[in-house]
């Protein structure tokens, strides 16, 4: 996701939230890791490349799941703060894991037990029918789907969502796949602008034949289309009751779950829909009575909290990455068997920005960059990450590695190097910006460590300091001083088709003025060249031509530094069931969930 993340990241690096403690270093850990029993998640895939099925026979109700009951809260404490719960806007992994709950879509992406990612039909009654070059789908709905207020879902309501989700100055930050694949995707700019400025209802990449038929067209071939239709921006929202900016504080449900209460930042509390029907629904079930999430948690708190597995702390779950402080506590000891790890989709960046940063002094960046410090400093540990050289992930089909800059993505940089070449280059004192949480004390402690070493390798360095729920925000905005961006990117899917053309398109800047998904805003011909050429190839052929495009980007451009590729890992209380480790979902699958008697 997710954007996962930014559909990006659920991670630390997403947020500058990562967690504190010192210990060895992560090469050492590393070593240490080989020698330690790791608890695996019975169903988290394992290898280069997911493997995905098609489902498109897949009925409701989901089956049930061994031993889950009705009844009680499932609490999740986390560091993070969700800026906005809008579907249209939700492209961090965190957000669209809660929204799977309350949101549902024409399709759904399943983890089930066998390790397999099963693609199924959601509201949709099949994966969709398409022409023979893939330009237009259509997509029939399931009889009986309803809003948590009783009236009826509607495919007018399903085509607004769509054309909802071109404004994306009136809602910035969500997916772009539709500007870059849908009919007229590249002028029309949504419902809320006048017709004379390329807007109004009236867009002729979607039509509703009848209340229960959506037809999409493209611009050019889109055989995933089903895939993305996975995503919130794909779940109805009836016009009448778009209340625009303020709509993400109670979206509509569609799911087993409802907004009861929001706090921006703090709290959100979803209850039962009791407008829900599980015979409708391949995937989801509603075992708990409510869910609690808690935000901007002290992050080394609710890990010990889970770790005592005291009260009501033996009902709640974290998605947020161990901390290596905590180790000790937890490794050969109980906790142990209440903690999960594996595989993510996820490579954490440092996106560097290519408008303001040249060149030379992006590579002196990356030369300088103390990966062990800032690891260390954020707690980080072999449960987490392991390095990374690479913009794709690891668990990408069809992945290469390579190590174009001979470091591992690892050890602590070469300052006296890096000063070199900020001297030939006439950039000595360069001012390096960037964003970090005030109130979270690790994020602080990353922020000048990150100085500190920078400072030493002849950079100047601009730190600026903001609450943590304001900082995505400021990641997003294309107008920031910030000139690097501590982030990183999952695939939405299992296919690079989710990573170039979201983050690294150039055109994607200009048509989104007032939010970044390029994020190095790098608006390069060639590599737009080699988005549209590898986009347009079967499915197949494309895993083989992505990572050659990773690397001729990284060493012709160097618009990010690849820090590290993720890993899930989580902690959770002994009387939840249902726990299982998904890595797109960027920990636990909420659906899944259910308090033990």
């Amino acid at each position: 996701m997710r954007y996962r993340r930014l559909v990006a990241v659920a991670g630390a690096l997403a947020l500058g939230l990562t967690a504190c403690g010192g210990g060895a270093s992560p090469s050492q850990r590393a070593a240490q890791q080989d020698k330690q029993k790791q608890k695996e998640s019975p169903a988290a895939p394992k290898g280069a490349g997911f493997q995905v099925v098609e489902d498109a026979n897949a009925k409701g109700p989901a089956k049930d799941l061994a031993g889950a009951r009705k009844g009680g809260t499932v609490t999740i404490l986390t560091a993070a703060a969700p800026e906005t719960f809008d579907p249209t806007r939700s492209y961090y992994i965190d957000t669209g894991s809660v929204l799977r709950l309350t949101a549902r879509t024409l399709t759904a992406l399943e983890l089930r037990p066998d390790g397999k990612y099963y693609l199924v039909p959601d509201l949709a009654t099949d994966l969709g029918e398409h022409n023979a070059d893939y330009t237009r789908w259509t997509f029939h709905l399931k009889d009986g789907l309803k809003y948590e207020d009783g009236s009826p879902v509607t495919a007018q309501d399903l085509a607004y969502s769509v054309k909802r989700s071109f404004a994306t100055e009136e809602l910035p930050g969500g997916p772009t796949y539709q500007q870059s694949y849908f009919l007229d995707g590249t002028t029309y700019k949504g419902p809320f602008k006048s017709k004379a400025k390329g807007g109004g209802l009236d867009y002729a990449g979607v039509e509703t034949p009848d209340d229960k038929t959506v037809v999409m067209k493209m611009a050019k071939p889109f055989p995933d289309l089903p895939y993305y239709t996975t995503f919130p921006v794909f779940t109805p929202i009836p016009q009448a009751k778009d209340t625009k900016d303020a709509y993400g504080n109670h979206p509509l449900a569609t799911g087993p779950y409802k907004f009861s209460s929001y706090q921006k930042g703090k709290r959100l509390v979803l209850v039962k829909n009791d407008q829900w029907d599980p015979k409708t629904d391949p995937e989801r079930h509603q075992y708990a009575d409510s869910y609690d999430f808690k935000y901007s948690q002290n992050p080394i708190k609710l890990q010990e909290q889970l770790i005592a597995d005291n009260g009501p702390d033996q009902t709640a779950i974290t998605y947020d990455g161990v901390d290596s402080s905590l180790l000790p506590k937890i490794q050969g000891k109980e906790p142990e068997k209440r903690m999960m790890t594996g595989d993510g989709t996820c490579t954490d960046f440092i996106y560097l920005d290519t408008r303001r940063i040249p060149l030379e002094v992006r590579r002196a960046l990356i030369t300088a960059w103390p990966f062990d410090s800032l690891h260390k400093a954020g707690g980080d540990n072999p449960f987490t990450y392991s390095p990374a050289t690479t913009i794709l992930p690891r668990v990408t089909p069809g992945f290469v590695k390579y190590d174009l800059f001979g470091n591992g993505g690892k050890g602590d940089g070469n300052p006296a190097k890096a000063r070199q070449m900020l001297e030939k280059a006439g950039k000595l004192g360069f001012d390096v910006v960037w964003a970090y949480s005030n109130d979270n004390d690790i994020s602080a402690q990353v922020s000048a460590v990150r100085a500190q070493k920078l400072k030493a390798a002849g950079f100047r360095t601009t730190a600026i300091p903001m609450p943590r729920d304001q900082v995505r925000a400021e990641f997003e905005n294309p107008k920031s001083k910030i000139n690097i961006r501590p982030l990183g990117w999952c695939l939405d899917w299992p296919s690079g088709t989710t990573v170039f053309p979201a983050i690294f398109d150039g055109r994607l800047i200009a048509l989104n003025p007032n939010s970044a998904p390029n994020k190095s805003f790098l608006d390069a011909k060639d590599v737009n060249a080699e988005i549209d050429r590898i986009s347009a190839l079967p499915v197949k052929e494309q895993a083989a031509e992505w990572p050659k495009l990773d690397k001729m980007m990284m060493q012709k451009y160097a618009p990010v530094i690849p820090v590290d590729y993720g890993k899930t890992n989580f902690l959770f209380g002994s009387k939840l069931g249902g726990v299982v480790l998904d890595p797109f979902s960027g920990g636990p699958d909420f659906t899944k969930l259910f308090v033990k008697q």
